[in-house]
């Protein structure tokens, strides 16, 4: 939507609503609203004010809360028209017509609603937890949230309900009385404020260090840092580990003690201007309630606050993205890093500049004003009940791929890819695949009963030559697909083809341009990654290379776990008389099998049931034949070949996964690599076996639900495999939680996600905003 001061930023505005009507839809029903209303938590403070807003308007609202002594809460005391709505029982055995709810951590399973709705939801990550995903898209007809940013965060996560965007009050502090004196003494100095948790997600590091490199301690500013005590709070020990710094600051002020909200808005009063450098944000209140009370804001020009922190309202901080370190946060989320520096010249602008100040406070007060009262809000909450009833699938959107990546190969590229794109969610959409050239490395031809993607038309034409490679940009001209998609590996494409081939991909007609990136680390090693700026999305499979991807000054890294095909319904069970582990993936040093092997051998002294099955696939180079030979000989020199089963040729899939359902474990016991992540471990996923993994960060996103050695050291595996062989509830302590995960990131999910991120490109201007 266009960002000028007179528009809403959100689509429920777009429509004029006619509140009379709306509110006489609602005329005889009964709504139940239960969550946190107790204390001055952000959330019992957002559910307090929605509360009483839709009280104004006339709803006939029944309210609860699970808290204990709420009945003395100072805060709720201030809120009669609640109070006298609230009940101490939970309705288990009754019926309302709309059921509302916004608690943490979210429970969907027991509400008694016709319909059901989370409201005012928060998340600052841009992964929302996969198993919350399932809860709402099982159990709700709704969400509503409290900005764009986390409506997208939900859509690029796989929710399938209706997520309707009503953003937040911010109203309740101006209401106040202005006569209450700044709790902090009268200083000579202009205060820089800092209102928040100070959680990590909060940057109160990157404040304290912009604050350090861009005054000494003859400017005339403060720092105020208004926080309260939580186990993750991180002021402290921030400004601890700076000490040495402090002598020659400004001063710096921690508060950690309550301020009720008279006190807390004589504090905004007294501020220069209110700094956030956050990693993310829901939404962001003290900065709006900062802007109502006339006070300049600096913020990070990322997440939730970019709904009314834009560049003529507030002093926008430049960031990349890295892997989000929050204690919510799964292993494939982001948050932003803001700039240090770029901090500091932003704090200083407000100083520097009164006039500019006070235009930008004055267009942000009269856009919050106009669009971000409870009134606003509690009317789109009502709009989005009167439109959200569950209705079929939204018609598909016709839009074309054409693709380049090896196909139908001994490759781990082309089997990532027949799987992506044999899902529902793309089954007609592959226009043309480039390929690459076949060298000996055919497939099989697959069983006629296997589905696969079928293009309307491929060509052979790029791979091992710098002519094949000019043969496809030259074609690429020629393409007609709606989307152009590579599937990138620096063994397929080096810098220098890239380089070569980004300005032709640049020039074609598709409306997008998408990148998957299999390997950023070993594309890093071949040089810059300016060359990504020629796509429009890069999907990668770890949070870790999104993060380098933006580094390197990408603005939409987008991160989507790499896919499991589905468990067969037949599959075959272990020996019982034997304990076998199994391991397969292409034979390279890094994955130790050699240890593995010796490993074996030790254990095999103590467990002789033990049996162990390698599928290790060598490729052609001499690290991976010497790592073959050094198995085959120390085979032989153990005296191992009737307990060890060995292979090292290409075996076709289907014929492998049935091999490895006769395992009792799958080992993977990495060390360090270059890969992003490894198919191999998929493929054991979806055959339903407990897994053995190292610390290795390739398998990162398996700890949750794998057995992690803690060495790959060659008596510590061995210890692993005997724990586990001889103790069955050990062994399958983790089946629930990987079945789990095997179902979440399932091919046709994971395929329904890139749909999600690409549609939504394909439906607006590609915006790079979010990220400098």
């Amino acid at each position: 939507m266009r960002h000028d001061d007179a528009v809403s930023p959100y689509l429920l505005d777009v429509d004029r609503i006619d509140e009379r009507s709306l509110i006489e839809k609602f005329a005889g029903k009964t709504v139940f609203f239960d969550g946190v209303f107790k204390g001055d938590y952000s959330l019992a403070i957002v559910n307090r004010h929605l509360a009483q807003a839709l009280i104004d308007l006339g709803i006939n609202l029944t309210c609860h809360t699970a808290e204990d002594d709420w009945q003395s809460d100072v805060n709720l005391a201030t809120a009669p028209d609640i109070i006298r709505r609230m009940r101490d029982d939970y309705p288990f055995k009754e019926t309302f017509d709309i059921h509302l709810r916004n608690t943490w951590p979210p429970v969907t399973h027991n509400m008694v609603g016709r319909q059901n709705a989370y409201v005012a939801f928060a998340w600052e990550e841009l992964e929302f937890p996969q198993y919350l995903v399932d809860r709402f898209n099982r159990d709700l007809d709704l969400v509503t949230v409290i900005s764009n940013f986390v409506r997208d965060s939900f859509a690029r996560s796989g929710v399938t309900i209706p997520v309707e965007v009503t953003g937040n009050g911010c109203d309740h502090l101006s209401a106040l009385a202005e006569d209450v004196p700044s709790p902090l003494p009268e200083s000579r100095r202009r205060r820089i404020l800092h209102v928040s948790s100070c959680f990590p997600r909060k940057g109160v590091d990157v404040l304290i260090d912009a604050f350090l490199d861009s005054f000494r301690a003859d400017d005339p500013v403060e720092l105020v840092i208004k926080t309260f005590p939580n186990p993750n709070n991180i002021s402290a020990s921030v400004l601890a580990d700076r000490r040495d710094r402090l002598a020659d600051a400004p001063p710096i002020t921690i508060i950690d003690k309550h301020y009720n909200p008279s006190q807390l808005r004589a504090l905004y009063r007294s501020a220069a201007m209110l700094v956030a450098p956050s990693r993310g944000e829901g939404f962001g209140l003290p900065l709006a309630e900062a802007m109502l009370l006339d006070v300049p804001v600096v913020t990070t020009n990322y997440s939730g606050q970019l709904d009314f922190c834009r560049p003529d309202t507030a002093w926008l901080v430049d960031c990349h993205m890295s892997a989000s370190q929050a204690h919510v946060a799964g292993s494939h989320s982001l948050w932003a890093e803001p700039s240090v520096q770029h901090l500091g010249t932003q704090m200083r602008a407000v100083l520097d500049h009164p006039d500019e100040a006070q235009s930008r406070t004055q267009k942000a007060k009269s856009l919050l004003k106009a669009h971000f009262s409870w009134r606003s809000v509690a009317i789109r909450t009502l709009s989005a009940l009167a439109k959200s009833v569950r209705t079929a699938a939204q018609p598909r959107q016709d839009w074309t791929v054409d693709l380049i990546s090896s196909w139908q190969q001994q490759c781990g590229i082309a089997t990532y890819s027949q799987h992506l794109y044999s899902t529902p969610a793309f089954e007609g959409r592959i226009e043309h695949i480039f390929a690459r050239r076949i060298m000996d490395d055919a497939l099989p031809e697959a069983p006629v009963d296997m589905i696969e993607a079928t293009p309307r038309s491929m060509s052979r034409l790029w791979g091992y030559d710098l002519a094949s490679l000019k043969r496809l940009a030259g074609r690429l001209e020629q393409a007609r697909g709606d989307v152009l998609w590579m599937q990138h590996h620096p063994g397929h494409f080096s810098t220098p083809d890239m380089e070569l081939l980004a300005q032709p991909i640049t020039a074609t007609s598709h409306r997008l341009r998408v990148l998957t990136m299999h390997s950023v680390k070993e594309a890093l090693r071949g040089g810059s990654l300016d060359w990504t700026r020629a796509f429009d999305i890069v999907f990668l499979h770890s949070a870790e290379d999104a993060a380098a991807v933006s580094a390197a000054g990408h603005p939409n890294p987008i991160v989507i776990p790499h896919g499991v095909l589905l468990v067969p319904e037949d599959a075959p069970a272990p020996d019982p008389s034997h304990f076998t582990i199994g391991s397969f993936g292409f034979l390279m040093p890094h994955k130790n099998i050699d240890r593995l092997v010796l490993a074996f051998a030790e254990a095999l002294n103590y467990e002789p049931r033990l049996r162990l099955k390698l599928f290790n696939c060598t490729v052609p180079n001499d690290e991976s034949r010497a790592a073959r030979a050094m198995i085959e000989n120390l085979i032989a020199y153990l005296g191992l070949s009737d307990k060890i089963t060995a292979r090292f040729d290409f075996i076709p899939e289907r014929e492998l996964r049935r091999e490895l359902m006769t395992c009792d474990l799958l080992s993977f016991l990495y060390g360090h690599s270059t890969e992003t992540a490894t198919g191999a471990a998929r493929i054991a996923m979806s055959v339903d076996r407990p897994l053995l993994c190292s610390r290795s960060p390739v398998l990162r996103d398996l700890w949750p639900f794998s057995h992690v050695v803690r060495s790959t050291e060659i008596e510590c595996i061995a210890e692993a495999l005997l724990s586990l062989a001889q103790n069955p509830s050990l062994l399958s302590m983790l089946d629930r939680d990987r079945s789990q995960a095997a179902h979440w990131y399932s091919y046709p999910r994971t395929a329904a996600r890139h749909v999600t991120a690409i549609e939504k490109m394909l439906g607006e201007n590609i915006d790079h905003r979010r990220v400098a």
